[in-house]
């Protein structure tokens, strides 16, 4: 039996070579016919048994049947067994490949038996087999975890991993996804070094954070970075719905910027959105609900505390005041305002308890589609944010309104990838983005409404009563009148924003001219439209007006109807580029080469004289590695933009970077130790035209006309004139005006160590930045115009940063793993041109941090009468009437006067030096858990910039937190309790005798924190369990974020949160906000 079945596969393998020996000869005897005339008939027929003469010899058919190629058959999964669709297939030394179908499975023929096929995914570890004899296989490809083979973003293209010289750091659309936040720069915070993240508000749809790399290296210009969304520039990226992102990187040094010139100084951002993959539709969907509460709120004063605090202020301001000043609350005040009995004329009103919420609202869906085949690979996405603010719903006052703020945002995102030939391949992205923001009307929105609740003292009115919006007087300072009406102005604001984006980018592949050559193109057009729309009505407002039976509610504004008003405008930005590459390996040496052009306009009605802001590029690249262990690369870019002068428009911007992997050296020892190491350094030059002021600065201010322009004769009084109406010139231009300069040096080591389980990378940068544009203050103003500014400024920025992890496992079911980055970042002013007057050199600005404070130094207070009265003791030149409670100031310069000449620096900026973040994640079987711990350092708060909200600095009495109860009294001194504060006054800041309440290093606070930024708990339900409801994947998971924080600062002050207060217009940021989140992600 045995026998037959061998003898019949020899028959059947025979047979089928003769029929392939068949084709063989039909096609030799149709292309024969096709290219011979019958005139040369038998010149073919001699040709024809020629070849079938040697056709079939033994000889021949013997090579024929050794020529057959060997067919295998497998499939590719990971470590879980789930296949690997898009796997690359090749077989070594040779330009035959293939890749595994939807369902991971493959097929190929090769050579013969001794072929070496190379499996490689991106994210998983390459592997090889050599063929043998086996014809059907189960590759199991490992996920990498130390990433060498990993691809990552560069400028104008992506590069791998281990080669780059370049410092770029980059995170996944995994990390992204954990925060619960409506934007991606917030998700960002603590997440990758060198990256300085601070968020300042938690509006709503007004609450991303300020981005800044390798902190701040101009004093006059944008410090914002350029961010490119699939290599196009956008002006916001926080708009993005963060599922749509499959990596984010940073651009920091020279080498990695240049390309970019002329907007490369501030460090670049690069998203990469999801594109579609071969393999059969996955349909993904995740939806979040959450809930967001403040991270903090300050505890107020009560009417009764408010009253008799007010009543110590001006006991203790009678020391140094002549006469007997009457106290503002009589005893029988302060007993009503204790006890409660009148809270309609003696109210005790929490306004903060009043006018926010608890919590509030959020919800966010997101269902996307990926898949693919040969030809053709799509990624879809729809989203939905929806959040709403912590103002409370007065619809019952407002009959027709409710002014909470709201922001929701829809997104949209189609990549499609065609491969129309195997050299030609077409791209087509769309996406959009729609917002729509409710707000209250003021002026200022909700920030001057935060200022009013911090500045409301509690007895300032009852608020509500009877559901009517009651008031003390028609001028008073009440925050709920201010929400509803802004001063007979009230209603809501709707913002609508309408993003839509378009790009088509071509990829022609010419191997047939030379190996590794292709071309490229690229055209995308934005649009943005904006509207708002406006619904003003007057809310009626009373005042209560004691009765014989108690009291009855006065109209003091009556209700108007709804008025309506629109803005809105429209504008686009055009963008093309063409590019050559070149890749290509000649042995051990490996090469690529990169020529691109681009331009770009930024069409706006709005602009200055109606002229597009326009960009022009011209960049090259090129790389070399010698076996991969000595690397080197060049950029450079010639580009410039229409905003300054003709001949001063272009720039030149080089900058190189070496490599040596020195674990790749013969001589290295080959240890669990240290597996990988390289070291990598660069150099370069790169710049930034977004250097402050107007546009066009090398041409003179627009003409303006005015009536008394030009001034001849006399008029009808001595010494008068008669003006002539005409036009004058408001500021002289500078044509020799150009953009920031900045040199930049960055040193780098990485290295790998047991096993590829701890990664640590450490870089040393320095920047110095010259051409800042600033206002000369040291030339004389001869010519009776304003000087024109000039790029006279220097700066310098110094630092390192620190990037670690540590991965492992124990047994087989836990899986944990630890990093953490550190960054510092040290600016200084090298030379800001200042009026020095030698006798006091500190007070310059040159020489010192940006931004930093400057004030007197106080060296404690006054406690006693025999300490203000030392004969030794110096004048308080402004306000010389010191007393106990007072602040003691350093007398700097030794004049024994305390004035504006002892102003020195103190603490440090409101932009930290240091920044850091911890990540903690581990996985035991289906659960999962991580958190994020996020802080920074060498930081430092003003508090004189609260003074109408934290005191009552001020002719209108202001709201005051609780802990101003420890201000200095005699009594506190002599019971050796906590002094928080000085004394307090009731005078207003100019009075004289409030010594205490200037800038000073009293006032200056540590605003360091650590912040549990971020915690996740998920669990992963068992595929074989949610396969039979057609469900491949399901997780749950529970998030919060910005959970706790370590600080300082004074309860009701986020340090985060920590911008310069406007005491002019009562304005503070809308506080940050805890969320607590639930969600749920599934895949089909």
């Amino acid at each position: 039996m045995r026998f037959k079945q061998k003898l019949f596969a020899f028959a059947k393998a025979k047979m089928k070579m003769m029929a392939l020996q068949v084709f063989f000869l039909l096609f030799l005897y149709n292309f024969a016919i096709a290219g011979n005339t019958l005139s040369n008939e038998g010149n073919f027929k001699s040709s024809f048994n020629s070849i079938n003469k040697k056709l079939f010899t033994p000889k021949s058919l013997y090579f024929l049947e050794k020529a057959e190629d060997i067919l295998i058959t497998g499939t590719v999964v990971d470590e879980t067994g789930k296949t690997i669709p898009g796997v690359s297939i090749a077989e070594k030394g040779t330009k035959n490949g293939t890749t595994t179908s939807v369902d991971g499975t493959f097929s190929i023929k090769v050579k013969d038996q001794n072929s070496i096929i190379i499996f490689s995914s991106t994210g998983y570890t390459s592997k090889q087999i050599t063929v043998g004899t086996q014809k059907a296989f189960k590759i199991i490809l490992n996920s990498s975890d130390n990433k060498l083979d990993d691809v990552v973003v560069v400028g104008y293209g992506t590069q791998k991993k281990i080669t780059t010289t370049g410092a770029i750091s980059s995170i996944t659309t995994k990390e992204l996804t954990q925060s619960p936040v409506a934007n991606i720069s917030n998700s960002l915070v603590g997440r990758l070094p060198g990256l300085f993240a601070t968020q300042t508000s938690g509006e709503p749809g007004n609450d991303a954070s300020t981005l800044r790399i390798r902190g701040v290296g101009t004093f006059n210009g944008s410090a914002d970075p350029l961010v490119l969304v699939d290599g196009i520039q956008v002006e916001n990226f926080n708009n993005i719905d963060p599922n749509e992102v499959e990596s984010l990187s940073i651009l920091k040094d020279a080498s990695a910027t240049a390309v970019y010139g002329i907007r490369g100084a501030n460090g670049v951002i690069i998203i990469t959105t999801k594109r579609g993959q071969i393999g059969k539709p996955q349909i993904n969907y995740t939806f979040n609900i959450a809930s967001n509460s403040f991270t903090d709120i300050r505890k107020s004063m009560n009417s009764y505390e408010y009253a008799s605090s007010w009543n110590r202020g001006i006991e203790l301001d009678r020391y140094v005041v002549q006469g007997n000043t009457p106290l503002k609350y009589t005893p029988e005040e302060i007993e009503k305002y204790r006890t409660g009995s009148d809270p309609i004329f003696y109210p005790n009103t929490d306004w903060y308890n009043l006018l926010l919420k608890k919590s509030s609202g959020q919800s966010q869906h997101n269902l996307n589609i990926r898949g693919g085949q040969n030809k053709v690979k799509y990624f879809i996405s729809i989203g939905l944010f929806d959040q709403a603010g912590l103002f409370n719903d007065f619809t019952y006052i407002t009959k027709t309104f409710d002014a909470n703020t709201t922001f929701k945002r829809y997104n949209f995102r189609s990549n499609f990838n065609f491969d129309v030939t195997k050299s030609f391949k077409i791209a087509l992205d769309i996406s959009a983005q729609t917002e729509n923001r409710k707000l209250n009307n003021s002026a200022s929105g909700t920030s001057r409404i935060i200022g009013d609740i911090a500045r409301a003292a509690p007895l300032g009115g009852p608020g509500v009563v009877n559901d009517q919006l009651v008031d003390i007087d028609i001028n008073s300072n009440n925050p709920l009148k201010a929400l509803l009406t802004n001063s007979g102005s009230g209603g809501i604001r709707r913002e609508y924003r309408n993003n839509l984006n378009g790009t088509v980018k071509i990829d022609y592949l010419l191997n047939k001219i030379t190996e590794g050559l292709a071309v490229h193109g690229n055209v995308s057009l934005q649009t943005f439209n904006n509207q708002a729309i406006t619904n003003q009505i007057t809310v009626p407002t009373y005042k209560a007006q004691r009765t014989a039976d108690g009291y009855v509610l006065q109209p003091l504004a009556e209700a108007t109807a709804f008025q309506f008003s629109t803005s809105g405008g429209n504008r686009r930005r055009t963008f093309a580029q063409m590019s050559i590459d070149y890749t290509r390996s000649f042995g051990n040496h490996n090469v690529t080469g990169l020529i691109v052009y681009d331009q770009q306009k930024n069409f706006d009605p709005g602009l200055a004289f109606l002229v597009p802001q326009g960009y022009q590029s011209l960049v090259a690249r090129t790389t070399y590695n010698y076996k991969g262990k000595y690397l080197a690369d060049f950029n450079a870019a010639y580009n410039g933009t229409e905003n300054f002068a003709p001949g001063k428009r272009f720039g030149f911007f080089p900058a190189g970077s070496i490599g040596w992997i020195p674990s790749e050296e013969s001589f290295f020892p080959k240890s669990k130790l240290i597996s990988f190491l390289k070291i990598r350094a660069s150099y370069g030059i790169v710049g930034n035209d977004r250097v402050g002021g107007n546009r066009f600065l090398y041409r003179p201010t627009s003409y303006t006309e005015d009536a008394n322009a030009y001034r001849f004769g006399s008029g009808a009084a001595v010494g008068t004139y008669v003006g002539y109406t005409g036009v004058i010139e408001g500021l002289t231009g500078n044509p020799d005006i150009t953009w920031e300069k900045a040199k930049k040096a960055n040193l780098a080591l990485e290295t790998y160590l047991i096993n590829d389980k701890i990664k640590i990378v450490a870089e040393l940068f320095s920047e110095t930045r010259d051409n800042i544009l600033a206002q000369p203050q040291t030339i004389l103003n001869t010519s009776g115009l304003r000087q024109p500014a000039i790029n006279l400024g220097r700066m310098s920025n110094k630092g390192f940063e620190l990037d670690a992890s540590y991965n492992d496992k124990i047994g087989d079911k836990f899986n944990y793993r630890i990093s953490g980055n550190f960054s510092f970042a040290r600016n200084k002013v090298l030379f800001r041109d200042e009026i020095n007057n030698p006798l006091t050199p500190y007070r310059l600005t040159t020489g010192q941090r940006l931004g930093q404070f400057y004030g007197l130094i106080a060296e404690g207070l006054y406690n006693t009468w025999d300490e203000v009265n030392d004969a030794n003791r110096p004048v308080y030149e402004s306000r010389p009437r010191v007393q106990p409670g007072d602040i003691k100031f350093k007398d700097v310069n030794g004049d024994g006067v305390i004035n504006a000449d002892d102003n020195v620096p103190i603490g440090y900026s409101r932009t930290p030096e240091k920044t850091y973040g911890i990540s903690l994640y581990a996985k035991f079987k289906s659960f999962d858990i991580s958190a994020l711990f996020q802080g920074v350092g060498n930081v430092s708060i003003g508090y004189t910039g609260f003074q109408r909200t934290y005191g009552w600095l001020n002719s209108v009495p202001a709201g005051t937190p609780d802990y101003l109860l420890e201000s200095w009294t005699p009594e506190r001194y002599a019971q050796g309790l906590p002094i928080n504060f000085p004394r307090l006054s009731a005078g207003n800041s100019n009075s004289p005798n409030t010594t205490s309440f200037g800038n000073s290093s009293y006032f200056i606070a540590d605003a360091s924190y650590l912040r549990l930024k971020n915690v996740e708990l998920g669990y992963t339900f068992n595929p074989k369990l949610v396969k039979r409801i057609g469900i491949s994947n399901m997780r749950l998971f529970l998030t919060a974020n910005n959970l706790v924080t370590w600080s300082k600062v004074f309860k009701g002050i986020d340090p985060e949160n920590n911008i310069p207060r406007d005491d002019t217009n009562n304005e503070e940021p809308y506080p940050l906000v805890r969320t607590i989140n639930a969600g749920i992600n599934v895949n089909f």
